[in-house]
């Protein structure tokens, strides 16, 4: 990818974040001449960003499990294949052996929209794999 590829992705990003805002969040937090945040009192502003920041946690705590499974899939499709040769690449790592499916417990639900960050089983460092990240 060029630079200039690269810049053309950030710019369809921020395409994507404008038409959500003009989209949904055109219907959540348009007040007319204002946005919602604008009409809150600075205890209100300070709550809410605390609420956002915990789902933005509970968001990539979802997405880094999920980039586990992913690297698992990638690093067994791949096992064998030429390392990467960029300038600043580090050594391959040797593969890993297929770990043990976790307890069905730890295993978060399908959901069909965003769970709170108290949907989550809770772990503890009794668990099995406390510490190595939810696999």
């Amino acid at each position: 990818m060029t630079s200039e590829e690269l810049a053309q992705e950030i710019m369809s990003a921020v395409v994507a974040v404008q038409a959500r805002i003009l989209g949904v969040g055109k219907a959540q937090y348009d007040e007319g001449s204002q946005q919602k945040f604008e009409l809150m009192s600075l205890q209100e502003l300070v709550q809410y960003a605390m609420e956002e920041v915990e789902d933005g946690i509970a968001y990539n705590v979802m997405l880094r499990y999920k980039l586990t499974l992913l690297k698992e899939a990638v690093d067994q499709a791949f096992t064998g294949y030429a390392t990467n040769t960029a300038k600043h690449a580090k050594p391959a790592a040797p593969p890993v052996p297929p770990s043990e499916p976790a307890p069905v417990s730890v295993h978060a639900p399908n959901y069909t929209s965003w769970p709170s960050a108290f949907d989550a089983p809770l772990r503890t460092p009794a668990d099995p794999g406390y510490g190595r990240g939810l696999r």
